[in-house]
């Protein structure tokens, strides 16, 4: 079998699943959230995000960088004067994180 007929078969399963159907809403939600901020107030709710994870990250590893960013998140939303769900608020810490240890990667 080759690889394209494994990705038709993948999108095909994924579009006729309800677990494809439900990140999908998932994701077409948070972007509408995330797309809501003003970009001024996105950037500046990134950095104090990001900021926690490094801190986070300097002591707990990846976990201690996601727990950081997930409790940094509220009150830098809150500045951005905007309210985002749990879903999205992981969804984006999730996303810093993971740049952070890539970026980590990448120079050890």
């Amino acid at each position: 079998m080759s690889i394209s007929n494994l990705w038709a078969d993948f999108v095909s399963w994924w579009e006729g699943s309800s677990f494809g159907a439900a990140i999908d809403a998932d994701a077409k939600a948070a972007l509408a959230e995330l797309e809501s901020i003003g970009k001024e107030q996105a950037e500046q709710a990134g950095l104090t995000i990001a900021e926690a994870a490094l801190q986070g990250l300097a002591t707990g590893g990846a976990a201690g960088a996601f727990a950081a960013g997930v409790a940094a998140a509220p009150a830098a939303l809150k500045q951005a004067e905007t309210n985002i769900s749990n879903s999205t608020i992981n969804t984006l810490v999730s996303s810093v994180v993971n740049q952070i240890t890539a970026q980590q990667a990448k120079t050890a």
